[in-house]
């Protein structure tokens, strides 16, 4: 069967602030389309959301003529001080534009989305039958409970809900039928199952989040749900084209590798994957942090890493991370000694309760062969570069060992790191979540470049749209390590984000798993 892949979530135009590495034409989008295989996206205006509804309705409509393959989806704003169209006239003019659906923007516009502001609106849409889309970070659920208790009958395309906001909007999921979900950020552990088994493939609809967020990381979310084809087809493109009133779109042809073939086919890569950061919980686990992580432990993770061709993982697990570092260092060497072929461990002692700290570290690294190191200031505010640690980091010098370091809340964090890559040289640092933003992987990069133990560890929800191809045409396809942060989020989108890259075979190769198994051959050798 082949599936139509058709995004509601995507923006074009110019805008403020703006990284020069972001790609914004038209022309752009089009072509990781092409890249990503995906058929036709639902598009708005960048300029009427940052600049002028008006001013972007008018630029969106003559971008639409580039290509068949793009919707448009107008922006409303509230005439309150005569500078937009009323309802009626609002109507008119996206009939006139053969727009298919609307958008909102009130917090970046600075009004209440209320009844008294937008009720004439909501009920103008409503009766012809126009969806109306609009982001959590614009219309807050709170507001959006009222939009949906006052107007059953407007169809309501909800997108980018966090992944940890999972238990605010599960309640109006329940309550309203009218209430439609995208998964750009909605990236929890098993989210798509859940959601399906839960409410049905009806209420969902495919959204990336471009040209902030990764296309392909959007794609495989859904490529790899273990759900029916109808359904795939539903949240991929059906659902979409029937709220819009349009044809599904014909099939694109995927114009990349066959790595990315097989994640599009939702077969496990074949290439050797090595997911170097995962922090799967205890047996029985469905929490961490107060956070839903369901399905988070090692039986259900094991099974997902299976199923998109994960061959070796580094687990961290929450336990350790958020509240207890030795119980959670005995959950993961029980984890490493239940799957050695597949499973490596990372130890946290955390100084603020563990008085021998190289008696913990000697106990893991050196009796059990644990060979990795993670340091959580955000949980501890320890300084890596404290002198407390002093003994661990002499273990893992002398060991060869790699240590995952997250800049959290950490204000001196690059500094502490470089001051100990150069004064334990045979340490592997690894700077977590480089790929969050281009602002961030830049600054990274340098590091990368400036110092042979220190690589790139890309995981984070935001999966930036094009910080792969940046790191590769930098010269750090040797430096960047795959991992996924799962289960806090779902592991399925990281994969994406580099599968579909638009790098070379080679390139996937190295970053997806042979970069961190070069690291891991050299941990216990003594230098």
């Amino acid at each position: 069967m082949d599936i139509i892949c058709f995004d509601s979530n995507v923006g074009i135009g110019k805008q403020g602030l703006k990284n020069p590495k972001e790609i914004w034409k038209t022309e752009d989008i089009l072509s990781v389309m092409e890249q990503c295989g995906v058929s036709a996206s639902l598009v708005y205006s960048r300029y009427s959301k940052d600049y002028a509804p008006k001013y972007g309705n008018e630029d969106l409509a003559k971008e639409l003529e580039k290509s068949g393959r793009l919707f448009g989806c107008y922006t409303i704003l509230p005439s309150l001080c005569g500078d937009f169209l009323n309802p009626e006239e609002t109507m008119q003019d996206i009939k006139e534009k053969k727009m298919v659906a609307a958008k909102i923007f009130p917090r970046s516009h600075r009004y209440f989305p209320d009844e008294r502001t937008m009720g004439e609106y909501y009920r103008a849409l409503a009766q012809e039958n126009i969806p109306l889309l609009a982001d959590c970070s614009e219309l807050n659920i709170s507001q959006l409970e009222s939009v949906l208790e006052n107007h059953p009958d407007l169809n309501i395309v909800y997108q980018g809900v966090r992944w940890d906001e999972e238990r605010m909007i599960f309640p109006l999921m329940r309550e309203f039928k009218n209430l439609y979900l995208d998964f750009s950020v909605l990236q929890s552990n098993y989210v798509v199952e859940r959601m399906v088994e839960s409410f049905g493939a009806d209420r969902f609809v495919f959204g990336s989040g471009m040209p902030a967020m990764s296309l392909g990381a959007a794609r495989a979310l859904i490529d790899y749900a273990n759900i029916s084809d109808s359904d795939k087809q539903k949240i991929f493109g059906g659902n979409l084209a029937r709220l819009c009133h349009v044809p599904l779109p014909g099939p694109q042809t995927l114009k990349n590798d066959s790595i990315a073939k097989e994640a599009l086919e939702g077969k496990p890569i074949s290439v050797f994957l090595f997911d170097s950061h995962t922090h799967v919980l205890e047996d029985g686990g469905h929490c961490g942090g107060g956070l839903p992580m369901m399905k988070g432990d090692l039986e259900h993770m094991d099974a997902l890493y299976k199923r998109i061709g994960v061959d070796k993982y580094c687990v961290a697990p929450w336990l350790a991370i958020w509240t207890d570092s030795e119980a959670g260092n005995k959950v993961m060497l029980d984890m490493v000694q239940r799957k050695p072929e597949r499973v490596y461990g990372y130890v946290l002692i955390d100084p603020n309760y563990v008085q021998d700290i190289e008696g913990e570290a000697k106990k893991y690294h050196l009796d059990y062969k644990i060979p990795g190191l993670k340091m959580f200031y955000a949980r501890t505010r320890v300084r890596y570069n404290d002198p407390v640690y002093d003994p661990w980091w002499k273990i893992a010098n002398e060991n060869s060992l790699f240590a995952l370091t997250d800049n959290g809340s950490y204000p001196s964090f690059l500094n502490d790191v470089e001051e100990l890559a150069i004064r334990y040289p045979n340490v592997t640092f690894f700077l977590d979540h480089a790929g969050q933003s281009f602002d961030v992987a830049i600054n990274y990069a340098q590091y990368a470049k400036k110092y042979p133990n220190v690589y790139l560890q890309i995981t984070y929800t935001s999966v930036t749209q094009g910080v792969i191809e940046y790191f590769v045409q930098e010269g750090l396809a040797g430096k960047v390590l795959y991992g996924t942060d799962s289960p806090m989020r779902d592991p399925r989108p990281q994969l994406g984000w580099v599968a579909y890259a638009n790098i070379s075979y080679e390139d996937k190769k190295k970053i997806l798993g042979e970069n961190m198994e070069g690291i891991l051959k050299r941990c216990f050798k003594k230098n």
